[in-house]
């Protein structure tokens, strides 16, 4: 069944021109798919059909381990990266299989609109952005690589979230430092009527280590990033002060993460695209991080998580899911840390869950993964954890941590006034 479906979603592919899809086709995606475009229907019995409002089944055990010794044997539902990780680390990193189940949810008004954009959305004439599109996934019946791309950028994520949380740098030798934030995030496209011509808008504050608290910044992000760049200010606490920041973006290192990752790695990717040609591969099924609620636990200390080389294998939960697979490879014109990066978005999501990095040697380098799980308030699935792998250094970040902590991701609540994402509105933030 699942292959027919593909086949389904093939010859609505061939049969378009542009991302649109027909009337007549519009009905394949409201029955034959979900409503965002992943097949519904379950393959071979590990994976399971999709359903709407999927409760997460609980205090399940592994079906298996997948380890240094036996990864050979799955290497077919593996990514290169992953592969990587296991020769990297073979007596330490593991991967619990677990039941797949296929959580991912969204509000009513996201499926319409989802709905309607595969009738209206395009990519921009420079495909640095889409056009026509309503708050919801852009193209549920993608035709191209940047199509699946702005699917990620344009995700159901929520319409704010307010967390503190704590990025980890750990070291080779398993010694790791900690820098906590409190933040607030709008994701202006899914915020109907608010006057912001962002897509984006995030201000955060520095709470510790003591030596950089009160520290903050603001960043203003657009949809399209090639001819409208990222705006950022920063409150520099000692000069008591707001300044414009320079435009941080491609493979500029992100210095509080020690260099492991740039500035295009974090949500796994973000950014312009304009500097790489893009490739659409295969869709394959793939042991990726899902339902990761042991992450979550605030009983859970860093000590044992934060291990050397890889978070505590413990803890983490893989299940078999179809993904989307991009390629990103390097124009010639163009200079960047990376020479390809092969990115792995769930079906259903859309969301980013593997990214493979390669230095310019054409080497596997850097992998970076993301560890989401349902989040009923929301409701939706939203990452609890990323985590970036440099197999050179032998060392990794990890962001997002709110183990140690009382407070949770907040989605709910007043809307966030357009007032906070100014410099004013920073300095206020911020004291």
């Amino acid at each position: 069944m699942a292959k027919i479906l593909v086949s389904l979603i093939i010859l609505l592919l061939s049969n378009t021109v542009s991302a649109k899809v027909s009337p007549d086709n519009q009905q394949l995606l409201e029955q034959e798919l979900t409503p965002f475009g992943a097949v519904r229907a379950g393959n071979d019995g590990l994976i399971p059909g999709w359903k709407d409002k999927t409760a997460f089944i609980e205090n399940q055990q592994p079906l298996y381990l997948i380890n240094g010794q036996n990864y050979t044997e799955y290497k077919d539902n593996l990514s290169t990266g992953q592969i990587a990780l296991f020769e990297r680390y073979p007596e330490s990193f593991q991967m619990p299989v677990y039941p797949s189940q296929r959580t991912f949810t969204a509000p009513g008004d996201v499926f319409e609109n989802t709905y309607k954009n595969a009738l209206t959305a395009n990519l921009n004439s420079d495909e640095s952005g889409f056009i026509h599109a309503l708050a919801g996934i852009p193209f549920p019946v993608p035709q191209s690589a940047l199509e699946v791309y702005f699917n990620h950028i344009g995700r159901w994520r929520g319409r704010q979230v307010k967390n503190t949380a704590s990025d980890a740098v750990i070291l080779k030798n398993g010694k790791y430092s900690l820098i906590t934030r409190k933040s607030v995030v709008r994701f202006d496209s899914y915020n109907q009527g608010n006057e912001s011509v962002n897509f984006i808008s995030l201000v955060s504050r520095v709470t510790a280590p003591a030596s950089k608290s009160g520290n903050g910044v603001l960043v203003l992000e657009p949809l399209d990033q090639l001819n409208n760049v990222r705006s950022a200010w920063l409150w520099d606490k000692g000069r008591r002060r707001t300044i414009r920041a320079p435009n941080i973006a491609y493979d500029t290192p992100i210095q509080i993460a020690d260099s492991l990752r740039t500035a295009d790695d974090t949500d796994l990717v973000n950014g312009s695209p304009d500097r790489f040609n893009w490739e659409l591969l295969e869709k394959r099924e793939i042991y990726i991080p899902y339902n990761n609620e042991k992450l979550s636990n605030k009983k859970l200390k860093y000590k044992g998580l934060l291990q050397k080389h890889h978070i505590n294998p413990e803890y983490t939960r893989y299940e078999l899911h179809r993904v989307w697979v991009i390629r990103a490879t390097l124009k010639k014109e163009w200079r960047h840390v990376y020479s390809r990066r092969d990115f792995y978005l769930d079906e259903d999501s859309w969301q980013v869950v593997i990214a493979d990095q390669y230095d310019k040697a054409g080497d596997i380098w850097r992998v970076s993964l993301s560890y989401p799980k349902l989040f009923a308030d929301l409701p939706g699935i939203f990452p609890v954890i990323n985590v970036f792998h440099d197999l050179q250094k032998q060392q990794y970040t990890v962001m997002g941590l709110q183990n140690a902590r009382r407070t949770k991701n907040e989605f709910n609540g007043d809307p966030v006034k357009d007032s906070l994402f100014t410099p004013s509105g920073l300095k206020r933030f911020v004291n």
